[in-house]
């Protein structure tokens, strides 16, 4: 395992704390009676099936599953006229077969649902090759915790934004986990990435899926993440129409590590 530059990494994490907390949400009443649609859709550049799921919001002291939309009707298009009307697979899902999302392309995704409009875009960003992942291993107390590091150069001049799922061992980590190229820019990017539970042990296969994202979608999740540790409040969704929720096209890469 290389040896990594700790000043980096720790000067690194020191601007992301200080960048998290002067970020500004929006308030939302939490108790409304009058619910809304929910639209989670993301399309991945070099996959050919994309997924939107629409559910609807409960108020604060309702409890279950979130109600689903099964009766809307969704497509997407792009800039140069590539459309497609998805299908409702059930539970609130609908699917595109054999639709190919290209880096550098706007995608809008229209959503009809309770007799409302609801419309968004997104830019598929090229995709940043993630060359490596490392694992960056300290004391603390009488624990080891396993940080995983993933590695990769950033394009020069051009605003990046990281989205990041983890998995231990093939089980999906909770979580938001984000990082932007505001301070590496056109350098390797090598901040580590902590999980919110320190589920790493040693032996673990550790497994990333880096997405790169547009800034409305970085904004949207960074702005989830505070929600976190502050009053619950409402991100702002690139939807227009008055729904929430998110639309998302988007670049991947992967790559795994077990941690020593």
């Amino acid at each position: 395992m290389k040896t990594l530059k700790w000043f980096g990494f720790f000067t690194l994490l020191l601007v992301s704390a200080s960048f998290i907390s002067c970020e500004k949400v929006i308030d939302v009443d939490l108790n409304s009676d009058d619910p809304k649609v929910v639209i989670e859709g993301t399309f991945t550049a070099g996959e050919t099936t994309h997924n939107v799921l629409i559910t609807r919001t409960m108020n604060f002291d309702e409890s279950g599953s979130y109600p689903t939309v099964d009766n809307a009707v969704v497509s997407v298009t792009d800039n140069l006229g590539n459309a497609q009307v998805l299908t409702f697979v059930g539970n609130g899902n609908y699917q595109t077969t054999g639709y190919p999302v290209i880096e550098g392309r706007t995608y809008t995704l229209t959503v009809v649902a309770d007799g409302k409009t609801f419309t968004a875009q997104s830019t598929a960003p090229g995709q940043v090759p993630l060359d490596n992942l490392f694992v960056l291993s300290f004391e603390f107390g009488a624990d080891t915790i396993n940080s995983i590091v993933p590695l990769r150069m950033d394009p020069a001049g051009v605003k990046n934004f990281y989205q990041f799922n983890l998995f231990d061992n093939g089980k999906r980590l909770k979580g938001i986990y984000l990082q932007n190229d505001a301070f590496t820019d056109g350098i390797q990017i090598q901040e580590p990435i902590f999980d919110n539970d320190g589920a790493y042990q040693s032996g673990d296969t550790a497994f990333v899926e880096m997405f790169i994202i547009d800034e409305p979608v970085y904004n949207y999740f960074f702005a989830l993440l505070q929600n976190q540790t502050a009053t619950p409040a409402n991100p702002t969704s690139n939807f227009s129409g008055g729904c929430l929720g998110y639309f998302s096209a988007r670049s991947k890469d992967t790559a795994s590590v077990i941690i020593p």
